[in-house]
């Protein structure tokens, strides 16, 4: 959320609204600023494990925004610590949730893991005010599982061009010669799918991987391995810039992505003018509205989809103007922002209007 965060929130600030961010304290600087473009920022501790960090740091936030001041609205971002807001159900306080996906769905987590989950999400649809979904058939899951009608508020891309096209060759690879990863190496991102399917193309380009795992992973590990030359694990890249140009000058752009809503890769991918070969499920299919190329979830699908766009590629340049068009019209941040702003103001008049809005 940490995009989602800085591009949203100094929106609706110049908007005139006051915004606070409660952050962890572990990812800013003892000099962290107070504010960010017209946005408080306040600090506060968690206890760094895999299992504890968001719990705590979120435990943490919810005391501070329950004691510290009051707020016309709480927007909690993600649901995996919704029991730490209990008191700000009981005391009446206006939460409003943005489930992020579909978080329980995802295969690295364990069948603890996966129960303590879905209990958050059942909690979520009880104490909150109002849910948020992210994509349309996350609002639909909502309504025919629950039938609960959240709001669709979804995430936001940029439209970008290439500014520095030297940066890539310290990756070893070249403008347009290489197909493209970038996500979490994560069991449902399905990575080794592409890798298999990539393995039985017969081509001269690469397959260029970036990206980790947020903690010690037996999966990356294992999926890492491959006798292919042509492909590339790169790591996770925090240099800025560097993503965004190995976005831009890539042949194509390969999205494994199964669970979730409207995904910040996907939709990075369409907003520099990638073709993009996709995983075909609904979320994807919803995002690209028809600028994309879809797999079906085996290897001789992908290897199939990757070996049409090696042949027709000339043919299918029309999809990037229309993947950037479809940003710029459905997924501006400005857009996003203004429809947010759009929402906050008439749940606090009381109305219901806002749920069908967008």
């Amino acid at each position: 959320f940490d995009t989602f965060v800085s591009e949203l929130c100094p929106r609706l600030a110049a908007m005139g609204h006051e915004v606070t961010v409660l952050c962890q304290r572990k990812y800013s600087d003892p000099d962290s600023p107070r504010s960010y473009k017209g946005v408080r920022l306040v600090y506060l501790p968690t206890l760094h494990t895999k299992v504890t960090e968001t719990l705590f740091h979120e435990f943490f936030s919810s005391l501070f925004a329950l004691f510290q001041e009051r707020y016309d609205i709480y927007y909690i971002l993600g649901c995996r610590s919704t029991i730490v807001y209990l008191p700000h159900w009981l005391l009446r306080r206006n939460l409003i949730i943005n489930t992020d996906g579909l978080d329980f769905a995802r295969r690295k987590w364990g069948s603890v893991a996966r129960t303590w989950l879905r209990f958050t999400y059942w909690l979520a649809r009880q104490i909150a005010c109002e849910l948020v979904s992210d994509s349309k058939e996350i609002k639909r899951y909502y309504l025919e599982k629950y039938r609960m009608n959240s709001i669709f508020l979804t995430n936001g891309g940029y439209v970008l061009d290439s500014t520095q096209p030297q940066t890539i060759e310290q990756y070893g690879v070249k403008p347009g010669e290489y197909f493209f990863i970038a996500c979490r190496i994560e069991p449902e991102n399905n990575i080794h799918l592409i890798v298999e399917a990539f393995e039985q193309v017969k081509t001269d380009k690469k397959l260029v991987i970036a990206g980790g795992a947020n903690y010690r992973s037996t999966y990356v590990a294992k999926r890492c391995e491959t006798k292919d030359q042509r492909i590339r694990f790169l790591g996770p890249i925090y240099t800025p810039g560097h993503i965004e140009e190995l976005h831009l000058n890539c042949f194509a752009y390969l999205h494994g992505h199964e669970v979730g809503g409207t995904n910040p890769s996907l939709l990075k991918a369409m907003g520099c003018g990638n073709i993009v070969i996709a995983h075909n499920v609904q979320f994807n299919a919803e995002v690209l509205g028809g600028t994309g190329i879809l797999f079906e979830k085996r290897v001789d699908s992908i290897r199939e989809k990757i070996e049409y766009v090696l042949a027709h590629y000339d043919q299918l340049q029309h999809l990037r103007q229309a993947a950037r068009d479809r940003v710029r019209t459905y997924y501006s941040w400005d857009k996003v922002a203004a429809d947010h702003a759009h929402c906050f103001a008439e749940f606090l008049k009381g109305t219901k209007n806002y749920r069908e809005s967008f």
